[in-house]
């Protein structure tokens, strides 16, 4: 690269994605990938004849040149890429190409030999090359999945939502980038964010560069953009937007503004980030309160009243049945019993409570993905007779991870839903209790859920 000159950057950028947001390497490695392995079932089906000759030639040896043109870009936005890793990685990435490069060879060899004529020891050769790609795949799935190259490492905390002072203006000087740290109490961790005052304007991003995690508050300023010691990447101070690469992702953006002489800042939401701020969570409780201004009964019960009361019911029929005897045939029955409620747990907590906390609580894709979680968990435990020591192991990690569910939203979820004030809650406790009336009276609904029951049972 060096070779290149003052055009070395850009080819560079071009090379590592930052034009793109994301890495080009995986996007590029598709393309051999995907072409080789079609030329590979071709192959297969023209020696089977499966398929017309003449077609199936054709067509393998054009799959098998579009992944060569493909290999050769991904090769150089790999080498892009690998110049920037180090150690243990670097070694990893080493294999990664040596591998590649085999296979690129090899399928090049089959097309000189097709060409030839020879072409069943060509599809020796491609069906060689693409075990060899595969096996690149595996190592370059390693370092992404297991070595974290390539992926974000800046933290995305949505804290703080409102404006928090951090130091006094005189603190900062100009072009010096300064640390400081925020708690952040999702994540029981301290959060680093990057202070730099610019041509009289205080700005701020996260401290840790979304490409390897390095020091941005070590850096220096360059062009109206903040440098990453370790690879050089640079962010715009403005927008936190990549000006150069390695990295492929913006920097998270605060808001600044200052206050009797001390900087304040806020975190930016990124597209699609569902974090509220406090101005929304007031609004939302405001326009919920307006909503259930109609005559609500006083003694109505709360929705986290009702939902809890619910949580207490699966408890005590996890003890019940964990106490019975394992060759009790009522164990089954009960074991039923057990998963219909939790059905009907799920049901009107999907239908009714998360939608209406969703404005105050973050914690509502967790809870869904816990949802997802136990009707798994449950369809195995259903599948076991109850008696087997395997259904015993299954029953108590169903019952540990429906305590931890019910737990997680009564020590957070509920407490949030506080926010929404004390007539909504009512009504939505109003609502739970009719819903949870209708499913276990409606009997459509039980038919429904025993047919479920049954056909998860293997019936």
């Amino acid at each position: 690269m060096e070779l290149t000159g003052t055009a070395s950057k850009s080819i560079q950028n071009v090379l590592h994605g930052t034009w793109l947001g994301h890495p080009l390497h995986p996007a590029l490695a598709t393309i051999p990938i995907g072409t080789w392995t079609m030329a590979l079932a071709l192959d297969s089906s023209e020696a089977l004849g499966l398929a017309p000759q003449r077609r199936a030639r054709d067509a393998a040896d054009l799959a098998l040149k579009v992944g060569v043109v493909g290999a050769l870009a991904a090769a150089a936005a790999g080498m892009a890429d690998w110049r920037q890793v180090h150690g243990r990685d670097r070694r990893t990435g080493l294999g990664h190409a040596a591998l590649n490069s085999v296979a690129l060879g090899l399928t090049i060899g089959s097309l000189a030999l097709r060409r030839s004529g020879r072409r069943s020891l060509g599809r020796v050769a491609s069906g060689t090359g693409w075990l060899a790609v595969v096996a690149g795949a595996y190592l370059g799935g390693h370092l992404v999945y297991r070595r974290r190259v390539g992926v974000d490492h800046a933290d995305r905390s949505p804290e703080p939502r409102g404006f928090q002072a951090v130091l006094p203006v005189a603190a900062l000087k100009e072009d010096r980038p300064r640390r400081i740290e925020l708690w952040d109490e999702a994540a029981r961790g301290m959060l680093g964010v990057v202070l730099v005052r610019h041509q009289g304007r205080v700005h701020a991003m996260g401290s840790r560069c979304s490409h390897m995690g390095g020091p941005l508050d070590e850096g220096w300023v360059q062009n109206g953009g903040l440098v990453c010691p370790w690879h050089g990447s640079r962010f715009c101070l403005s927008s936190g937007r990549v000006l150069d690469g390695p990295s492929t992702a913006s920097q998270p953006q605060y808001q600044v503004r200052i206050r009797d002489d001390r900087v304040e800042i806020r975190r930016v939401p990124e597209p699609g980030d569902e974090a509220l701020t406090s101005r929304e969570i007031s609004a939302g409780r405001a326009e919920a309160e307006v909503e259930a201004s109609a005559e609500m009964p006083r003694e109505a019960r709360k929705a986290d009243e009702v939902l809890f009361e619910h949580h207490q019911l699966l408890r005590r029929l996890f003890e019940t049945i964990r106490a019975m005897d394992p060759g009790d045939p009522e164990r089954r029955d009960m074991m039923r019993l057990l998963a219909g409620e939790l059905e009907i747990h799920e049901h009107v907590e999907d239908v009714i409570f998360y939608p209406a906390v969703r404005p105050v609580s973050e914690d509502v894709p967790v809870a869904h993905a816990e949802h997802q979680q136990l009707a798994d968990m449950l369809a195995v435990a259903l599948r076991l007779g109850s008696s087997s020591p395997k259904f015993e192991q299954q029953l108590r990690a169903l019952h540990e991870a429906v305590d931890h569910h019910a737990s997680s939203e009564e020590t957070s979820m509920f407490k949030e839903a506080q926010r929404l004030g004390e007539a909504r809650l009512r009504e939505l406790g109003q609502q739970i209790e009719q819903a949870l009336e209708h499913e276990r009276d409606s009997r459509a609904r039980k038919a429904f859920r025993a047919l479920k029951i049954h056909l998860l049972e293997g019936g």
